[in-house]
């Protein structure tokens, strides 16, 4: 019962991810024109569908905690799929696009695709599972060394980057940190003194580091692209780390996981990221975009030669 209450509440979780994200993403949109500097983001500050969306992300945080500390990171995390479909509503609503058919096939198979992933994850993983401390201490230094990698590329190049470098980044980041918030919860309600006399502070630092590194590169990405593209891409690659992690990693593989069972899961994560390859060619959005690129180009005055 606790696993499906955690469901419900990643649920909601959702729902205010995909709110906060379509506010912050075209609050983003409509100040940076493509790029985002940190003085951009500054404007950001003081500007108040901005700040709402920070608060929804904020609640929807807190939410997908509260369920992490009822259930795995395998079953938690592929539910936040839902938010694409709610964001992709909203945007076209606010950006006065027709969603295609073929938006509506990508979102279709990113939802499906994550309702089976769940429905296994449900059925196979273990949430009473314990984790050991050398589990606990190769996802920190995983991520340590993630965020070092990461910090450092987009440093170096980030005048060559482009948004899909952004998504692929903080999903990655966010599936670590997920990990870690679990991996903190199980420390605190295992404790047998006071619930923090067992916590792990140098998991909780790289997960606040990691956090912000996300934060950075969620909001650079939204400078590049419609948000629903972006939480789709979040969508798939957050879940994908954790689940992994946590199959792999913190073994919270349960006596009803099977050869079956991860075939299953492997082929439903397989058809949620088709799904986004989908979408991010067939988007509303994209294609007006590609569409006045080529009126450019059409139009645009030759170049005398030499």
């Amino acid at each position: 019962m606790s696993q499906w209450l955690a469901v419900a509440l990643a649920l909601l979780s959702a729902l205010c991810l995909a709110v906060g994200t379509q506010k912050q993403g075209s609050a983003v949109a409509d100040r940076t024109h493509g790029r985002l500097t940190p003085r951009a983001l500054m404007t950001l500050l003081g500007n108040h569908r901005w700040l709402l969306g920070l608060g929804l992300l904020g609640l929807g945080t807190a939410l997908n905690v509260a369920a992490l500390g009822l259930a795995t990171v395998t079953v938690v995390q592929p539910i936040g799929v839902v938010a694409l479909v709610i964001t992709t509503l909203l945007h076209a609503r606010h950006r006065r696009l027709r969603i295609n058919r073929r938006t509506w096939a990508a979102i279709g198979l990113c939802t499906a695709g994550g309702a089976v992933f769940v429905t296994c994850a449900v059925a196979a993983t273990d949430p009473a599972h314990g984790i050991s401390a050398w589990a606990e201490r190769t996802v920190v230094v995983m991520l340590v060394v993630l965020v070092c990698v990461l910090g450092v590329a987009a440093a170096l190049f980030r005048h060559g980057l482009g948004g899909t470098f952004y998504v692929v980044a903080a999903g990655i980041l966010y599936g670590f940190v997920a990990v870690l918030v679990r991996l903190t919860i199980t420390r605190i309600q295992g404790s047998a003194g006071g619930p923090l006399d067992d916590v792990n502070w140098l998991a909780i630092g790289a997960a606040a580091v990691a956090a912000a590194l996300g934060g950075w590169f969620l909001q650079t990405a939204f400078a590049s692209g419609p948000p629903d593209l972006v939480i789709a891409g979040l969508t798939v690659i957050d879940p994908m780390v954790g689940v992994l992690l946590g199959l792999l990693v913190l073994g919270e593989a349960g006596p009803g996981f099977s050869v079956l069972t991860g075939v299953l899961m492997t082929l439903a994560g397989g058809v949620a990221i088709v799904g986004v390859a989908v979408l991010s060619q067939h988007h509303p959005e994209v294609l007006a975009r590609r569409a006045e690129l080529a009126h450019r180009d059409r139009h645009a005055p030759s170049r005398p030669g030499p």
